[in-house]
């Protein structure tokens, strides 16, 4: 198991790989109050072994992707159009929020796969991403944060750490 530690001090995101490791892994990203998953690569092999985690994982409410198909769209022959049903068709996706290149395309193709407009949302960079995210995460969710940075992702757990520690001291 490989521990990561946040330079905050309250946060100490343990992550571990899930699969085979000759597969692109997904990194967990312990938060309290949800579960965070991480690929960095946003290839279709990466993509398609995430969705699998991703599905088969026990979600105890939702099941979020936070995507930037940017590689995804570089990819020969990627259908963003196909990749955006496969979100919610194979990965059961609740929650699409992405950015990017091929954002705009993969997010139609998740509303035409179901999702209400309410529930997909193109963001124009990175940090506006974390930021509806961290509106719209509740406690139980579980996020897939495919083809993102490190950093951006334990920035967001950071922040979700914060806000669920938060609304404890209220409640």
């Amino acid at each position: 198991m490989d521990l990561s530690h946040s330079t905050s001090g309250f946060l100490n995101p343990a992550t571990f790989t899930v699969g085979p490791a000759s597969a692109n892994p997904v990194a967990l990203v312990n938060v309290s109050g949800a579960t965070l998953m991480h690929t960095a690569n946003c290839t279709p092999a990466a993509a398609d072994a995430a969705l699998k985690v991703l599905r088969e994982s026990r979600a105890v409410r939702r099941r979020v992707v936070w995507i930037n198909p940017t590689e995804l769209s570089r990819t020969p022959n990627a259908d963003l159009r196909a990749w955006g049903r496969k979100l919610v068709e194979f990965g059961h996706a609740d929650l699409v929020v992405a950015c990017g290149t091929g954002a705009r395309d993969l997010c139609l193709a998740v509303r035409d796969a179901g999702l209400s407009i309410g529930r997909v949302v193109v963001c124009t960079d990175d940090a506006t991403s974390r930021n509806v995210l961290t509106d719209s995460i509740v406690a139980g969710d579980t996020i897939l944060a495919l083809g993102t940075t490190s950093e951006s992702c334990y920035k967001l757990a950071e922040r979700l750490e914060t806000r669920f520690e938060r609304e404890l001291l209220v409640a």
